[in-house]
């Protein structure tokens, strides 16, 4: 018995190895540094770093032995990889892309915007996912790889979170662009799926408006901008088409179909119930959110419950569109 416990505990804390493969040549990456992380109550704390040698091989003198987070960095991008505990850290490959300041093959597949109107205010919360579905990473520090149009009164209550494919949410900060009441985003878009979440409000009160600027292409269907209401809250305007209810929360859906839009808001209302039952919101277990953070889980929890509903409510609007055509 002592045998076989020397044995797992010796497993368990066996050096770390493994490869550093570049997934655009599809060859093993040389010179790459990678840092490793340990999560803990304090957050995030390097544990050892490492460099890639000519066959892509590394290793780490420590085992596993807590959940790590293992980085490579590679053309301005990092790339991550979580170790749980439990894993041996044996033969661990870790993936890279060669990097284009060129979108090539990435696009936004879907935009949701969620109005609520209520308290003197207009909360908007925006969820844009871009699909890479090349072998490039796209980052373009210049002109950010997202940029957005923001009323100038929303600027002071601007929050943004980033999160790339397999990545938590990660706090980002826009910057100006250089016309007036545009931002950017710095942010790399690997190949897979990466969601930027916005979150801001306007002063308000109802009947009221709402006006803004879509900067990306609208008349691609599958990225065209879908906005969201409470039950009970209406919005009209020119170029805004209703879809109908989603089923599962009864919210309102319409399709934007115009890059400027000003439209008439009526009603007050929230779809963040799920607010009273924050305790059941999936959370690290080494690093409790705190009150302000766990709103993004609310939110990000909402819009996927809309997602289910925008899949039939988007064959809906295609189906009219072809009884039009």
């Amino acid at each position: 018995m002592r045998i076989l416990l020397w044995l797992a505990c010796a497993t368990t804390l066996a050096a770390i190895d493994g490869t550093v493969v570049n997934r655009t040549t599809g060859k093993p990456a040389a010179d790459v540094p990678l840092l490793l992380m340990r999560l803990g109550d304090g957050g995030m704390m390097p544990a050892g770093n490492a460099r890639s040698g000519a066959d892509g091989k590394f290793e780490f003198a420590q085992g596993v032995d807590g959940p790590l987070l293992l980085q490579a960095v590679s053309g301005g991008v990092t790339y991550n990889k979580m170790l749980r505990p439990g894993e041996t850290g044996k033969g661990v490959e870790i993936e890279v892309f060669d990097t284009s300041r060129q979108p090539g093959d990435t696009k936004i597949v879907q935009h949701m915007m969620l109005v609520e109107p209520g308290d003197g205010k207009l909360a908007i919360n925006e969820s844009i996912i871009f699909r890479n579905g090349g072998k490039t990473s796209y980052l373009d520090p210049v002109n950010g790889t997202y940029r957005f149009y923001l009323a100038p009164e929303a600027k002071e209550s601007l929050s943004v979170r980033v999160s790339g494919p397999s990545n938590m949410p990660l706090k980002k900060e826009a910057e100006p662009a250089g016309p007036a009441n545009v931002y950017k985003i710095d942010f790399a878009i690997r190949p897979g799926e990466t969601r930027f979440d916005l979150q801001y409000s306007l002063p308000f009160t109802s009947p009221g408006k709402f006006k803004g600027r879509i900067l990306h292409p609208i008349n691609d269907k599958e990225g065209q901008t879908r906005l969201v209401t409470p039950s009970g809250v209406k919005l009209t305007g020119a170029g805004l088409e209703d879809l109908g209810a989603e089923p599962q929360t009864q919210a309102e859906v319409y399709a934007l179909t115009k890059a400027d839009f000003d439209l008439d808001v009526t009603g007050t209302g929230s779809l963040r119930a799920l607010e009273a039952d924050e305790a059941a919101m999936p959370e690290p277990q080494a690093i409790p959110a705190k009150l302000s953070e766990r709103q993004w889980w609310i939110v990000g929890l909402t819009m996927l419950a809309l997602a289910i509903g925008f899949v039939y409510l988007w064959g809906k609007g295609t189906s009219h569109e072809r009884a039009q055509g």
